[in-house]
């Protein structure tokens, strides 16, 4: 954990945001050109920002998108309706901005168009504004969601169900990175990244008062999304809008999950259908136990969620095991390595910083107006701990202390933040404080 906040800190300040090997390349020729992937590497890299109560190492990040947006806009315009574009528009129409999987500084895109890219980007942008509820941040931001939005707008294609008369909207043809069908519609992950995109654009508007009319717009755009079901065949969360797994079993890739981490429409609360939380767990563990270890946090993030401590906590243990001949795990340096066979493997950062995020959600669960304390505490952690400055959604910053498996003591500070419920166990307590205020809990079995 200290090790990630070393590193976020000592490489994220007044830059450029840190891609796949951050600051730390040992020559001029890194794996994947040291770029930004957008596919998952520069979201896990900022993940734990936030969390580990280091928001201002976050700017370089934001910086970063909004600089880029009139090149974006630009290629989009240009180039993603182009006929050597395989995920191009197949309505004709095109507006807003997108970004290939690969980014660079100066404007520029590489390898394929990733369309649910600008969605990912957008909704990470949003998880800093949901934490620090800071309004500067959420006009810089605003143009980014709009023009996402707008993208969607042109991109989203009518169909109906089969076996009934309801018609509901779904993502042109793309890829569910990185695996599969090159050229399937309505998938999960476009699916899920879209509808969180379309929710968060709609409650900017409302912040921000302004836009009134294409917010509304977006909210119904948003009403007519279809929604990911379980497979009859797998038992799984599908993936491709199709009851058959048309990928590899254990990828390393989350894709179809990602309603469950980073999103948060999957929640094991009983707001989401039983059968919706089943099938994504079921998938979770179809994906396995043992990966890279960027892919390796990931399901640890997920697993917290699903508040399967145990589960969590063992690949955190799977990322720390030493590398040895550049296979999967930590280096004597604590870099985490990437096996690329043959008994050679490479440093990517990703794993250094999902790895601690996995750690603060196993303690500290937040959504606007919801707190959940020690959510996934796994018995390695459990007699005795504390944790001092852990940013949560809603606009709060929480220090816990927890003995024999149950909070102690945990002191809620405002950052911007008003109300929210503390819960733990069966138990809950609303919250309400001034920015700047702060309360100290106590006798969590009450």
């Amino acid at each position: 954990m200290q090790f990630g906040r070393y590193l976020m800190i000592s490489g994220s300040r007044g830059s450029l945001p840190m891609g796949l090997q951050g600051l730390w390349l040992d020559g001029n020729d890194p794996a994947w050109m040291g770029d930004y992937h957008t596919d998952i590497n520069i979201q896990m890299n900022y993940w734990m920002a936030d969390r580990a109560g280091l928001s201002a190492c976050f700017d370089a990040f934001t910086d970063y998108c909004v600089a880029q947006l009139p090149s974006w806009t630009d290629l989009t315009r240009r180039l993603f309706n182009d006929s050597r574009n395989r995920y191009r528009n197949s309505s004709g129409r095109n507006a807003g901005w997108t970004v290939a999987i690969s980014t660079n500084p100066y404007g520029g895109g590489g390898w394929w168009w990733h369309p649910a890219g600008n969605a990912w980007l957008c909704n990470t942008l949003w998880d800093h504004y949901e934490f620090t509820r800071s309004r500067s941040h959420l006009e810089k931001i605003y143009p980014l969601l709009k023009g996402a939005c707008e993208f969607w707008e042109a991109r989203l294609l009518t169909t109906t169900l089969p076996g009934t008369s309801r018609e509901v909207l779904i993502a042109d043809s793309d890829w569910s990175p990185e695996q599969g069908p090159l050229d399937a519609k309505g998938i999960t992950y476009a699916q899920e990244l879209v509808w969180a995109l379309f929710g968060h654009y709609c409650t900017a508007a409302a912040e921000l008062k302004c836009d009134n009319a294409y917010a509304a717009a977006v909210s119904g755009l948003r009403k007519r999304l279809y929604l990911p079901q379980v497979s009859p065949k797998t038992g799984w969360l599908e993936e491709w809008m199709s009851p058959d797994n048309l990928g590899e079993t254990t990828h390393r890739h989350l894709s179809p999950l990602i309603g469950l981490f980073p999103g948060d429409r999957i929640r094991p609360d009983g707001s989401t259908p039983a059968g919706i939380v089943a099938g994504a767990t079921a998938l979770l563990t179809a994906r396995g136990m043992n990966s890279f270890g960027w892919a390796n946090a990931w399901r640890s993030l997920c697993w917290a969620r699903l508040k399967n401590a145990e589960n969590a906590y063992r690949l955190i243990v799977n990322n720390l095991r030493p590398s040895t001949d550049g296979s999967n795990g930590t280096a004597a340096n604590l870099f985490d390595i990437y096996e690329l066979g043959q008994g050679y493997g490479v440093f990517q950062i990703d794993a250094n910083f999902g790895t601690p995020a996995a750690v603060i959600e196993m303690l500290l669960y937040s959504r606007p107006g919801h707190l959940e304390l020690l959510p996934a505490l796994p018995g390695a952690w459990a007699k005795a701990g504390s944790v001092k400055g852990v940013g949560a959604r809603g606009g709060f910053v929480v220090d816990l202390r927890w003995q024999d498996g149950k909070p102690t003591e945990a002191r809620i500070r405002s950052v911007g933040g008003r109300t929210t419920t503390v819960a733990y166990g069966g138990t809950s307590r609303s919250v309400s404080l001034e920015p700047g205020g702060s309360v100290t809990l106590k006798d969590f079995d009450r």
